[in-house]
């Protein structure tokens, strides 16, 4: 792994434990075999680099003392200026094009990336990177494939890693393709991890942002239960959670399992069913009152959901 002063520091201890659980945990499955993975630090010189955190990290040696052998060689993110005081560096990024094609696999985590890209080492390959970095990924170095959505991605032997804790995605990942599924099954679990994040980044990664989209959507449900009425095309749902459309919908279909547009024409359903049970209004005033265009409307909408029309449900649920 390539440190450096201002790195992230849980790029780098994450995706080492987990290539280090992975040895000691194939020891315990068979006493006396070598550890699968031998980890080194390496950094400018030797000297101790101070991390974004405060942390310092003694390397093992210097980056042009890389280990012969080398299997796999990964570059962690940087905060703050620390990314653009290395990418300035000629000799390091010299050095970095050149190792890369020395070993089997090159990876980087979070915006360690930028720096793969600043040596050339992404040109016409697919990559990812924190999604606060796709940007200058994109527009800076225009011969990389950027998959902004992606947890990571693997083209090759070159890997790359969305932000931070993805890098422990990218390491588990590595451990299934080295040594199966099942051996990182085992890491995931004693890391309380999932073995494989469902969904991408879009931001943080859909699978992080599900408590807060939960919460969001869950007064977005409520807010549309009180406002039937209104006019609940995609376009205005989406503006109420400041998204796209597109991003919208995508979002809102992962957590309710249905589209907005079934989901709202659910909503109004329920909404008409027990004025059609308890009340005597017209069939017409219901509809306009539940959000329905017209009473026409609101009959395909109970004929698709339910099999039956509005004046056939009062008839077999109304009160006498």
């Amino acid at each position: 792994m390539l440190v450096y002063a201002g790195a992230q520091s849980l790029d780098i201890s994450g995706p080492l434990e987990v290539f280090a659980l992975a040895s000691r945990q194939a020891q315990e499955d068979a006493p006396g075999i070598e550890p699968l993975y031998r980890l080194h630090l390496l950094s400018v010189d030797t000297q101790p680099a101070v991390l974004a955190s405060g942390l310092r990290l003694l390397p093992d040696t210097a980056y042009a003392d890389m280990p012969k052998g080398t299997d796999t060689l990964l570059v962690c993110g940087g905060m703050g200026d620390s990314l653009d005081i290395v990418r300035s560096d000629r000799k390091l990024v010299q050095w970095l094009r050149a190792a890369a094609g020395q070993v089997r696999r090159v990876a980087s985590v979070c915006s360690g990336a930028l720096l793969l890209a600043e040596a050339g080492v992404l040109d016409d390959r697919q990559a990812t990177t924190h999604w606060s970095d796709v940007h200058e990924l994109r527009q800076r170095y225009p011969r990389v494939r950027v998959q902004a959505d992606a947890i990571y991605t693997r083209d090759g032997g070159i890997w790359t890693s969305a932000g931070i804790t993805a890098g422990m995605d990218l390491a588990l990942a590595m451990v299934a393709a080295d040594h199966g599924q099942a051996l990182a099954l085992k890491v995931a679990k004693r890391m309380v991890m999932a073995s494989k994040r469902s969904g991408g980044q879009s931001q943080f990664s859909d699978q992080l942002q599900a408590l807060d989209l939960r919460d969001q959507f869950a007064q977005l449900e409520a807010w549309i239960r009180e406002n039937l009425r209104l006019r609940l095309d995609v376009e205005q749902l989406a503006q109420r959670l400041h998204m796209s459309p597109r991003q919208f919908t995508r979002r809102f279909s992962a957590v309710f399992s249905a589209t907005p547009q079934k989901y709202v024409e659910q909503l109004r359903i329920e909404a008409a069913k027990p004025l059609l049970e308890s009340s005597r209004k017209d069939i017409r005033r219901i509809a306009t009152e539940c959000g329905f265009g017209s009473a026409e409307a609101m009959r395909r909408a109970f004929a698709r959901r339910l099999g039956v029309s509005p004046s056939d449900y009062r008839a077999r649920f109304g009160a006498a």
